[in-house]
C-alpha cells in the first residue's frame, strides 16, 4: 500500500499551505545505488521505465539491473517512452505492469520518462483509457510505488503529483494531478545528469529556471515555497552556462540537480504562471519540446509580469549579481537564451495571430495561468501574443503592486 505522502503545514500570520513530498528523497553523488533495497521494501518484482536510448548508450541501465538482480530483484523493462509522452503509451506500461504483476515502478530518465511511469503506476487498477483520465475522469485513490530517478536537471517530475501526457487523437497536451502521482522515492544522483548532450541541458535547464522563476512569484507561493524556489533560481542561474560549455563539470551539474529538486518541490506547492499556461498549447501547435517553449516564453511573460512582481525580480538580480531591479533580471534571460544556443523566436517557429483562437483559451483556462502574480485573461494573453510578435503592439498597462 502506498504511503501518505501529503503533508499539510498550517501556519499563522504567513497562511495555510501544502508540502507535498515523496516519503524519501535522497540526492548525491551514487546514491542510485539505494534503489535496489528500496524497491525490495515493496517486493521482488519491479519495472523498469526508461527512456529508448540515453541511459542504454551510458551504460547506467545495465548497471541498475545488474544491481537490481543481485539484490534479488526481478526486472522487467520497458524502454519505449517518447519525448513528448502519448496517452497510448501509459496504456502500453499499464497492461504491462498487470501482465508482469509488479510490485513497484522504477522510472530513470527525462521528465517525459517520470511523468509515464508515474500516471501507469497511478492508473494501475483503472477500468478506464488513459485518454479519459486526461480529459477530466477521476484518478484511483491508490496506485504502485513509484521509484523516480532523473536523468535530467529540468522537470522536478520526481517530486511532482502530475504527469504531463498528450491525447494525438484530441490534440490535447494537460496534466494529470493527484496524490497518487507522487512518487514513493525521488533518488537525484547528479551523476545520472553527466550524460545530458548541451541542447538537452540548456532546454531542461531553462525549464528548471522558469519552474523556479514562477514557483517563487506565483499567486500560490509561500514561505515554504520561497524557501526552496529562491536558492533554485540562484543554484541554477549560476551554474547553467557552466555545464552548458563543459558538460563533464561535476560541482555545475550538482547545483542544477539540486536547483530543479528544490524548483519541483516549491512548483508542486506553490504552482506555476503564465509560461507554463501557454507552453502547452503552444507546444502542441508548433511541435516545440516543452523546455525550449518555456524558454522562448519566458522573457516575454516577465515582461507582461513584471509590474506586478517586480521586487522579487529585483531580489533574484541582486542574489545573481546581474542588476539591482527586475528589469535587469529581464535584461539577463535575454542575454541568458543566445548564450545557451537559444537563437530562434515564436515567430520563427510559427507563432502567428490566425492560431490565436487555439492557443488562447487554452492557455487562460490552465491551472498554471491562473497562479500568475499578475491576472491574465484572455484579453491580456492575445495582448502579450501580439507583443511578441510586434513589439510595438502594447501590452496592457498595470499600476506596479511589487509582490
Amino acid at each position: 500500500m502506498r504511503v501518505p505522502l501529503l503533508v499539510s503545514l498550517r501556519t499563522g500570520p504567513a497562511g495555510t499551505f501544502e508540502a507535498r513530498l515523496p516519503r524519501i528523497v535522497s540526492f548525491g553523488y551514487g546514491c542510485r545505488g539505494e534503489i535496489p533495497a528500496l524497491a525490495a521494501e515493496y517486493g521482488p518484482k519491479v519495472c523498469f521505465v526508461v527512456g529508448k536510448r540515453s541511459l542504454q548508450a551510458s551504460g547506467a541501465l545495465n548497471e541498475l539491473l545488474e544491481a537490481a538482480r543481485e539484490a534479488g530483484l526481478d526486472p522487467v523493462i520497458f524502454d519505449k517512452v517518447e519525448a513528448e509522452p502519448l496517452v497510448g503509451t501509459v496504456d502500453v506500461v499499464r497492461e504491462t505492469l498487470l501482465d508482469e504483476d509488479c510490485d513497484v515502478v522504477i522510472a530513470v530518465g527525462g521528465g517525459s520518462v517520470l511523468d509515464v511511469g508515474k500516471a501507469a503506476a497511478a492508473l494501475v487498477d483503472s477500468e478506464l483509457p488513459t485518454a479519459e483520465h486526461l480529459a477530466g475522469a477521476e484518478l484511483p485513490e491508490d496506485g504502485l510505488p513509484v521509484i523516480a530517478a532523473p536523468t535530467t536537471s529540468g522537470t522536478g517530475a520526481e517530486v511532482t503529483p502530475n504527469a504531463v501526457l498528450r491525447d494525438p487523437n484530441t490534440g490535447a497536451k494537460a496534466s494529470l494531478r493527484g496524490p497518487s502521482l507522487l512518487p514513493a522515492a525521488a533518488i537525484v544522483d547528479p551523476q545520472l545528469t553527466m550524460g545530458a548532450p548541451p541542447e538537452v541541458t540548456a532546454h531542461s535547464g531553462l525549464d528548471a529556471l522558469t519552474q523556479a522563476l514562477e514557483a517563487y512569484t506565483s499567486l500560490g507561493a509561500s514561505p515554504f515555497s520561497d524557501a526552496l524556489a529562491f536558492p533554485a533560481v540562484v543554484r541554477i542561474g549560476v551554474a547553467i552556462r557552466t555545464v552548458y560549455v563543459d558538460p563533464k563539470s561535476w560541482p555545475g551539474r550538482e547545483s542544477m540537480a539540486l536547483g530543479s529538486l528544490f524548483a519541483g518541490i516549491a512548483l508542486a506547492s506553490a504552482r506555476l504562471g503564465l509560461v507554463h499556461g501557454l507552453a502547452h498549447p503552444i507546444g502542441v501547435e508548433y511541435r516545440l519540446p516543452h523546455g525550449l517553449a518555456c524558454a522562448l516564453l519566458l522573457p516575454h511573460v516577465m515582461e507582461f509580469n513584471l509590474p506586478a512582481c517586480g521586487e522579487k525580480y529585483a531580489v533574484c538580480a541582486r542574489a545573481l549579481g546581474v542588476g539591482e531591479t527586475g528589469e535587469d533580471l529581464l535584461g539577463w534571460v535575454r542575454q541568458l537564451l543566445p548564450q545557451l544556443g537559444v537563437e530562434t523566436t515564436l515567430t520563427d517557429r510559427g507563432l502567428r495571430e490566425m492560431d490565436f483562437p487555439k492557443l488562447v483559451p487554452a492557455a487562460a483556462a490552465s491551472g498554471s495561468t491562473k497562479h500568475n502574480p499578475r491576472e491574465a485573461g484572455e484579453e491580456d494573453i492575445t495582448a502579450l501574443l501580439r507583443h511578441i510578435i510586434d513589439p510595438d503592439s502594447p501590452l496592457p498597462e498595470l499600476e506596479e503592486h511589487p509582490a
